[in-house]
């Protein structure tokens, strides 16, 4: 059995009826798999995963999505969000808040890739972004700091110029530095 034929079994678990979530598969590259009983998911909108990872290439946001989180992360291109897989009873135990993040309650139909469906197209928008080669999770704690993280670049991104790098404020950044008034 392959890496990638584990993962799909493991996923298909989830399923009431796992030979019907491979059949979702075959015919359209995703399966609607509920969460809650072999994986959790959190939704991560796609802005706030840019920010905290400083790019809008999906490539380079998976890659570093896979360094950071140490497990399967999917993302619907068309929704524009992320979904890290976590352990069924991991929660949103932090202290962070950030608006679109959100832990899908148990039971929440999910559309999940095919594993090895790892490219976005018209045709397949939702896909690994990082690749679910066998059972795993993503890490909980760097979660919680990829959400930090990118809200606070966001709300960087949001601040008027005349306040950035003001006592108690974030310092200027070189592109703001040139654009402030004399």
């Amino acid at each position: 059995m392959s890496r990638r034929t584990a993962a799909a079994e493991w996923l298909a678990q989830s399923h009431d009826n796992p030979e019907q979530a491979h059949t979702e598969w075959a015919q359209r590259g995703i399966a609607v798999l509920p969460t809650g009983g072999v994986f959790g998911a959190v939704r991560l909108p796609e802005a706030l995963v840019q920010a905290a990872v400083e790019s809008t290439d999906n490539d380079h946001v998976g890659y570093v999505l896979g360094e950071q989180l140490d497990g399967p992360v999917l993302h619907d291109g068309r929704g524009r969000n992320y979904y890290a897989l976590l352990r069924p009873e991991d929660r949103l135990a932090w202290g962070t808040t950030a608006p679109g993040v959100e832990y899908l309650p148990s039971r929440t139909h999910l559309g999940v890739p095919a594993p090895g469906l790892c490219q976005y197209t018209a045709a397949t928008p939702i896909y690994w972004a990082v690749p679910v080669i066998r059972p795993s999770y993503c890490d909980l704690a760097a979660l919680a700091m990829l959400v930090r993280v990118g809200a606070a670049r966001l709300a960087q991104a949001r601040l008027p110029a005349a306040f950035v790098g003001r006592p108690g404020m974030p310092p200027l950044t070189a592109e703001q530095a040139t654009d402030e008034p004399q």
